[in-house]
């Protein structure tokens, strides 16, 4: 390997080094703001989603299949959509 060819192939390793984490870390950031679940969508139909729970204690925020915080989430059930910490449907299943 000549000297130059060298110092392609540390310069090339180098740049790899970085681009290699920049990537993954691109690609965990969301590319939009997910859309809040349709009502009348027949996920939502079939299991009675609503977006404020008419039963207190029983919400999206305290059912094992919510990831979010206080305010808002996901839910697995309701993929992509935006999930109110509020809302509630017939999947609910307490913590704990």
């Amino acid at each position: 390997m000549t000297d130059t060819s060298r110092r392609k192939f540390v310069t090339l390793m180098g740049a790899s080094a970085v681009a290699i984490p920049v990537s993954a870390v691109i690609g965990t950031l969301p590319s939009h703001a997910a859309e809040p679940v349709d009502l009348a969508s027949d996920q939502a139909v079939a299991l009675q989603y609503v977006a404020v729970s008419e039963v207190e204690g029983k919400n999206c925020g305290n059912c094992t299949l919510y990831q979010g915080d206080e305010k808002s989430g996901m839910c697995p059930l309701f993929a992509g959509s935006e999930i109110p910490a509020a809302a509630w449907c017939s999947a609910h299943t307490p913590t704990g």
